[in-house]
């Protein structure tokens, strides 16, 4: 009796492990959640701008006519934030797969600004306000990007390995990169001006990104992933002082594209919906 029972049980653990000679499954096809922290990115500055006098003029705001400049020192930069996003992967073969990746990005944009006044002061000049205003003032901003690209995966049908990813898409933003508002009390109530503006501002440009990471395998069906990634994107930028004699006052700066990284750090889980069985030798 004691024979049968050993036997049995040898049976069932034999029937429970993975045949020796034979390697494990590894996933073809998957689709992925992800949360991410994006690091902060300095956009643009501009220094010693000459910046036409603004006075109250009942519930707006007006230039003083005459040729009297303060001076500003204007900052830019995208703040720290938050991404989420879905992805779907296929792996035809054991190390190369596609993948595609749709992610909403938190673009948030803080402003900074310093003032020298002309000397002496103007009456009633109203530009130190718009500069406090602008100083440390964050515009909430998001922006979404769509990418499709590659993965290359190392030991493929181990419980742990590391891989790279490259991939090309676009990104989608709902704010200039440019644009400065400022804003102070007048009276009972608030007079706005443009500090900084610009015609056509870019909010659909070209993005790649990079990355490379390391997946855990945390039971049937089901992975976890760190990555890190450097996603490039095009992004408008201040290349050069503006003339200050804009009739409006506002400043219109000579600007520019140019690639920024931006560098993520994302976790990630994946849910298995295909697997290629081990092969036995």
């Amino acid at each position: 009796m004691r024979a049968a029972t050993l036997a049995v049980l040898v049976a069932g653990l034999a029937a429970a492990r993975p045949l020796a000679g034979q390697t494990p499954s590894d996933p073809r096809l998957y689709l992925s959640i992800f949360g991410g922290y994006r690091a902060t990115e300095q956009l643009w500055s501009l220094t010693d701008q000459p910046f036409a006098v603004f006075v109250p003029s009942s519930d707006s705001t007006i230039l003083t006519g005459a040729n009297v400049y303060d001076t500003l020192n204007l900052s830019r930069h995208i703040v720290p934030g938050f991404i989420i996003g879905v992805a779907g992967t296929y792996f035809p073969g054991p190390h190369l797969g596609f993948s595609g990746e749709f992610a909403f990005l938190g673009m948030d944009v803080e402003s900074h600004c310093s003032i020298r006044q002309s000397q002496p002061a103007y009456p009633s000049d109203v530009d130190p306000s718009l500069c406090a205003d602008l100083d440390g003032q964050v515009e909430g901003g998001s922006a979404v990007s769509v990418a499709v690209g590659f993965v290359a995966r190392a030991t493929p049908g181990k419980g742990t390995f590391p891989y790279i990813r490259a991939s090309a898409g676009f990104i989608a933003r709902d704010r200039s990169t440019i644009q400065m508002i400022g804003s102070y009390v007048n009276g009972d109530g608030i007079a706005s001006v443009a500090v900084v503006d610009e015609q056509n501002p870019l909010k659909t440009a070209a993005q790649f990104t990079i990355g490379a990471g390391v997946s855990v395998s945390t039971g049937r069906g089901y992975e976890l992933w760190l990555e890190g990634r450097d996603v490039i994107a095009l992004l408008d930028r201040v290349s050069g002082p503006a003339s200050p004699t804009d009739p409006t006052g506002t400043l219109f700066p000579p600007h520019g594209s140019r690639y920024f990284h931006n560098f993520v750090l994302a976790l990630g889980l994946d849910v298995i919906f295909e697997q290629r069985r081990g092969h036995r030798y």
